[in-house]
């Protein structure tokens, strides 16, 4: 104590009452933390993540990686390994959970970076429609979530995810990044990609991941995980066709991120994996591929097709993961089925209300055909995204979820039209 009054005797007026503004700051935050959680380390930890939280806010390229690099290492409850991770999806506040407050910080930090830099905001010309149905068709579900009986808050807060997608390509378009800086991420993600692949891998050998029919575990059940392992095999794949020598240690990860892919058993990534890797090789070796384009992916589509419909003398798990592609298969699967009982519910209850669609926290009813398996929560979940987005925000929802789709494939085509390298 003598030491402290002696410190803050050499201080100024001001420099001592901040000082003593941030130790009583320091105090709530201990006493807050210890009381809310009921643990003394989460008290002691609270100032730290107050700091680290202003840390990022003054970097928006930090703080925009941090998320992205904490979305991809932490998995849920159901992964076998570091279950502790699964605390950054755990619900705190009113469906909200730590990871979608990261989010808003990362969001917040962009928009002080504008303001410092006195930078004009930049907001993608192709997205710009998108952005603006879907504002309008949030205010929809807004308004009949209301209308429905929920409170204004919580129907409000619930819509945080869909202020993500509304925000989050206008905050990445706003980032200040050279050259270097991109290179720097993409072989991030690649090396995130085998980080994952790998973990995936021993997740399977242990035994201790999902487990799809037949008893199989499988390596990622969740599409984060699958969708950045795709993502590091086409970069790859491209920096191979476009001649520029990728290094060794992305090559020899190829077999690996193939593998991972396959153990997956995820039928909707194996069909996005082959026609993306069909699409970057006729796009990145010759024009001449181009005009192929359309009749390759309608024979890949058959070639699918076919290997569902042909009878194989196999008990392979990956030969009875293909099979199921058929329709008549899809109906001999209790969790196919229910998927299309599903869509009939859900168009049914669209049809009932196509333009104002029923609203967001309001469950759909299985009024139109009975389920064959019921699961937890999902009457608010639609499997098929472009019915999510009818359903809850109406017709301006749909009009958004087609106007993202369209607004993407603008930009990578002009991203990659403008492009001086092959």
């Amino acid at each position: 104590m003598v030491v402290a009054w002696r410190g803050l005797r050499g201080l100024s007026g001001r420099e001592a009452l901040l000082a003593v503004a941030l130790a009583a700051t320091t105090a709530v935050l201990v006493y807050a933390g210890a009381a809310k959680t009921g643990s003394p380390l989460a008290g002691v930890l609270a100032p730290l993540a107050v700091v680290l939280v202003v840390i990022a806010l003054r970097s928006a390229v930090a703080s925009t990686a941090i998320v992205f690099l904490l979305a991809v290492l932490f998995e849920g409850p159901t992964f076998g390994y570091l279950h502790f991770t699964a605390h950054l999806y755990e619900q705190v506040y009113k469906g909200m959970a730590p990871l979608d407050m990261l989010v808003a910080v990362a969001i917040v930090a962009v928009g002080l970076d504008l303001l410092r830099h006195r930078r004009p905001l930049q907001v993608p010309r192709p997205l710009i429609p998108a952005c603006v149905t879907l504002l309008l068709g949030m205010v929809a579900a807004l308004v009949m979530g209301r209308a429905a009986g929920g409170s204004l808050r919580s129907v409000a807060v619930s819509e945080h995810v869909l202020g993500y997608l509304l925000l989050l390509p206008i905050a990445v378009a706003n980032l200040r990044l050279d050259r270097r800086q991109l290179a720097v991420m993409i072989a991030a993600v690649v090396a995130l990609s085998l980080f994952k692949a790998l973990f995936g891998l021993f997740e399977v050998a242990s035994g201790r991941g999902d487990v799809v029919e037949g008893g199989t575990t499988l390596t990622y059940y969740e599409p984060a995980a699958n969708w950045l392992i795709m993502m590091g095999l086409l970069v790859i794949l491209a920096a191979a066709s476009a001649r520029t020598r990728p290094p060794r240690w992305m090559l020899l990860g190829v077999p690996l991120l193939l593998v991972a892919l396959v153990l997956s058993y995820r039928r909707s990534f194996w069909i996005a994996a082959a026609l993306a890797v069909m699409l970057v090789v006729m796009l990145g070796l010759s024009p001449a591929g181009r005009r192929i384009l359309v009749p390759s992916v309608i024979l890949i589509a058959a070639a699918i097709w076919l290997l569902g419909a042909v009878s194989v003398e196999s008990q392979a798990p990956i030969v009875k993961r293909v099979e199921t592609l058929t329709p008549e298969r899809l109906e001999m699967n209790p969790e196919a089925s229910y998927r299309l009982d599903e869509r009939t519910n859900v168009l049914g209850v669209i049809g009932e209300h196509p333009i104002t669609g029923i609203g967001i926290s309001v469950p759909w009813t299985a009024g139109f055909r009975v389920l064959s398996v019921e699961h937890e929560h999902g009457r608010e979940y639609v499997h098929f995204a472009a019915l999510w987005f009818w359903l809850k925000l109406g017709i301006l929802g749909l009009a958004a979820y087609i106007s993202f789709l369209g607004g993407g494939l603008v930009l990578a085509w002009q991203a990659w039209r403008r492009s001086h390298e092959p």
